[in-house]
């Protein structure tokens, strides 16, 4: 069913918009590497379908003396976690998953959530939903250590007095913590902008929208202007995606509010760069700042914000944006927890990972940093891969087949232990596969909402550009990839009563 949606839906794009004709080259190629990942797809449904059979009985609680399973500790529960832990053998490891948050999140719906157009529980999957054989330890790592082979953990405090720490030993850790707003250089920036990185910081963003258009329905007219003026910080996918629906927010409530004028409500997008979405091909960032601004969207472009004011953005240029809200949607920074692990780091604080996504400077075959709060940079490439959701993905279904095949990780590259002779080594030597390749982030393209029932659509395979589509095409594409997508049965049918809901009876501005 899954596969069938997005034929239905790439053919129906294909059918109303140019598609690129690839070489025959870059078509082998790609077919190849999908063949490629089809085959390590069908030896995790494999070990999927093995684990059901055996009725998966390994002890999910504290080791006992007669597990002999090594321990996989891993840090997060974002996009490469949630991949890794659906992917790992875990009647091989024993899996515990540390994270102050209960839950994945479906994060490039976000900007959906923040404005009502779904619900935040309709993306989200909880750790133990998405694989009830590990172990989840709700908390905060404050501190690793790399020698003795210990996390330190606070856990959350669930009523009463505040836990101990607790100190966790694994044989193999998993750093997947993800990163945070970059906003520290900007004065005002932390303390009064909305981040979205979470659930939590959508249900704020969308709380506070809801507060400002019942303080202009209060204000007199000097002040509506103001209250109503919503400013989104960064041109890349999150920026633009909470810009369109925020003119999608702003155009459908306004009618809730008839004492407003109707040309009071205002989105302003602020953007460092010259082009919007520069991940994009340039014709797709032509159309992002038409689209734009045919919902309204006034957007300034080659701007950095200096200052933030409780009333105002103050320009590079002198000029202010006043405002009464703002979210802060450029770049992004490491996380504490990555900030202190005793390793080497780049120019950006990122510690550095090798080809197997090992991290550097850390006892061999122990430590693998995955997603965003890690630099890795592919043999051969000058640039690292992109912080993306898609490959944070990749990252963790790669480690948790390095760790299922039984690589010898100690050793570069990795490679099969010669005495070892099971079924999946043996799987893996008829491939070729005896080394370990290095991790490849196969880009399968980019998708962007830019309000009004229009999208951005880039559908790749690696470097091939197979087609680019802008309008409502592309809106069909984006819906139907963002279903697919989602980690269950439950979410795919959540989210589209969501967007039914939606779009039979508007938005909800209740703030509950």
């Amino acid at each position: 069913m899954q596969l069938l949606l997005l034929w239905v839906a790439v053919h129906a794009a294909a059918a109303l918009v140019h598609t690129t004709t690839l070489p025959h080259k870059t078509r082998l190629l790609a077919t190849t590497t999908l063949v490629d990942r089809a085959l390590d797809t069908l030896e995790d449904a494999t070990l999927h379908l093995t684990r059901l059979s055996e009725g998966d009985a390994q002890d999910v609680g504290p080791r006992n003396d007669d597990d002999d399973r090594a321990t996989l500790v891993v840090l997060g529960s974002g996009w490469a976690s949630h991949a890794l832990i659906k992917v790992v053998d875990a009647n091989k490891y024993r899996v515990v998953v540390v994270s102050p948050r209960n839950h994945f999140v479906f994060t490039p719906m976000l900007a959906s959530a923040a404005v009502g157009t779904v619900e935040y529980r309709s993306m989200t999957e909880s750790v133990r939903g998405a694989n009830p054989l590990v172990q989840f330890v709700e908390g905060a790592a404050t501190g690793v250590n790399l020698d003795q082979r210990y996390v330190m953990v606070q856990p959350v405090p669930l009523g009463g007095d505040a836990p101990a720490p607790q100190r966790i030993s694994y044989d193999a850790l998993v750093v997947a913590v993800g990163s945070r707003a970059a906003d520290a250089n900007v004065p005002g920036a932390r303390e009064r902008c909305f981040a979205l990185k979470d659930c939590e910081d959508a249900r704020r963003l969308r709380e506070a929208v809801g507060e400002r258009f019942e303080r202009a329905a209060r204000a007199g007219d000097a002040a509506t202007a103001r209250e109503l003026t919503f400013a989104v910080v960064g041109g890349g996918a999150t920026g633009v995606e909470l810009a369109g629906e925020l003119s999608d927010f702003v155009n459908d409530v306004g009618r809730l509010y008839p004492s407003l004028p109707q040309e009071a409500p205002r989105v302003v997008l602020v953007h460092s760069g010259d082009e919007l979405l520069p991940q994009f091909d340039p014709d797709l960032r032509i159309e992002a700042l038409r689209a734009l601004e045919r919902r309204g969207v006034l957007v300034r472009l080659g701007r950095r914000v200096q200052r933030v004011d409780e009333e105002a953005l103050r320009l590079d240029d002198g000029s202010d944006v006043p405002c009464a809200l703002c979210a802060w949607c450029a770049g992004t920074a490491p996380v504490p927890f990555t900030e202190s692990l005793p390793v080497p780091v780049g120019d950006d604080g990122r510690p550095f990972v090798d080809g197997w996504l090992r991290v550097a400077g850390s006892p061999p075959g122990t430590v693998y940093g995955l997603g965003d709060a890690f630099c890795c940079i592919p043999n051969g490439e000058s640039e690292p891969v992109p912080q993306t959701a898609q490959v944070a993905g990749q990252q963790g279904a790669y480690v948790a087949r390095l760790l299922n095949r039984g690589y010898d990780c100690v050793r570069t590259p990795p490679r099969l232990p010669a005495e070892t002779r099971t079924p999946v080594a043996n799987w893996l030597r008829l491939r070729g596969a005896e080394e370990a390749s290095e991790f490849s982030f196969l880009n399968l393209g980019l998708l962007a909402y830019v309000g009004g029932g229009e999208a951005l659509s880039q559908v790749q395979v690696g470097d091939a550009r197979v087609g680019a589509w802008a309008g409502s095409a592309a809106f069909l594409l984006w819906r139907s990839v963002y279903i697919v997508k989602q980690v269950a049965t439950r979410n795919r049918v959540l989210v589209t009563f969501d967007w039914v809901k939606t779009a039979l009876f508007g938005r909800d501005i209740t703030r509950l």
